[in-house]
Parts: C-alpha cells; structure tokens; sequence
C-alpha cells in the first residue's frame, strides 16, 4: 500500500528498506539524539545480522493488504522516491503511557537522513498520515516527545497539537533533566493549518 501527497510518499516497507534501516542504527546515528536517546543509552547494542533476519521473516508473511497500517515508510514524492525515514503509531493509556493493550492513537516521524531535513518532508509525511488515521475511523491523535527536542515541537504546534500532560524533570538528556510531553491534536487548529497550506483536496 502506499499514499501520496505532493512532497511525500507513505508506503508499506519492502526488503531494500533494511539495508538503509542498518545504516541509520550504526553509521548515520544523529536522529537518535533526538528521539528518546534515554532509550538508546540504556539499550543493548544493535545486531544488524538479528534485525535483518527478523525484518526479512516479517516481509515473508502473508498480510491482509486491507489492514489498517500502525506504520509506513517515507519516500520523496519525485522519480527518485528516495527512501528518508518513516512514521509511525503506538498506543498511551490514560495516564500517557506507552500500553500494548487497547488505548489512545499516539504518533511518531523519524527523517534520518540528513539531506532531506527543513525541507518540509516531516511536516507532509505527518499531515498524510493524521489524514490517513482519520479515515481509519481514529478521533483523537496524541504525539510525545521531551521539552528538549525544539525542532519536532515546533512542528506540532504548527500542525495543531496542544500540550495536555507533562511529567516533570523525567528524561534525562546528555546529563541534563527534561520534561516528558503529551500532546493531543486540535481538530480546529489542526484544519486550519491545512486550510492555510491549501491542503484541503489532498485528503
């Protein structure tokens, strides 16, 4: 499967994603000190030889292709599709915490590669896929991140997510103490943005 905007393609992963996926986890690392890097100091070292077994296992399966997708990968929308990153969805509870049981659509992007950033590649692969969510039947959408991460911040707001939970001085970041912040989507805000991006016929 795979949607589209003008800048961007979200698409299901295929088996030359992981040679790529291999080299973000152990050659070009910058991303990781912004996503959740507490998670990357405590974490045991990647095995490239277990994480391609297991990808190329998992591509093996048979999948409803009717399924609702919880991830995709992000692709330039031009002839060379380039492959920059992906996004994704976990579930929160009520209390903002991560649950494998039923709970509250919570998303994610990730661009690792470097020449593809500020250049508005996040901001469309995550309107596609709120967009994409929606029209899953999804209400309410929640992001998180730490009060130290200022470009991923900026971008929600400026897509319409509004903080409504933060857990004091819990991540600890390059020896310094960060909030952890939950952000829910304003609907409003959300479909203004994209009325002032003239987004509105694209989903």
């Amino acid at each position: 499967m795979e949607i589209k905007n003008d800048k961007v393609i979200l698409r299901d992963s295929v088996a030359s994603d992981i040679a790529d996926q291999i080299r973000w986890e152990t050659v070009e690392t910058e991303w990781q000190l912004w996503d959740a890097p507490w998670e990357n100091d405590a974490s045991e070292p990647f095995d490239a030889d277990s994480y391609r077994n297991e990808r190329l296992a998992w591509l093996a399966q048979e999948k409803d292709e009717g399924r609702m997708r919880w991830s995709f990968q992000i692709c330039v929308n031009d002839a060379s599709r380039k492959h920059i990153g992906w996004c994704n969805a976990y579930t929160i509870d009520d209390h903002y915490q991560y649950t494998k049981g039923d709970g509250h659509c919570t998303i994610g992007v990730d661009i690792p590669d470097l020449s593809a950033r500020r250049k508005g590649y996040a901001t469309a692969a995550w309107d596609l896929f709120i967009q994409y969510m929606i029209s899953n039947g999804i209400k309410d959408i929640y992001t998180q991140t730490w009060s130290g991460n200022e470009r991923v911040l900026g971008l929600m707001k400026k897509l319409g997510f509004e903080e409504c939970h933060r857990e004091h001085g819990i991540r600890m970041v390059r020896g310094q103490c960060y909030d952890g912040l939950t952000f829910k989507l304003n609907r409003g805000k959300y479909n203004a943005f994209r009325a002032s991006n003239n987004l509105e016929k694209q989903g």
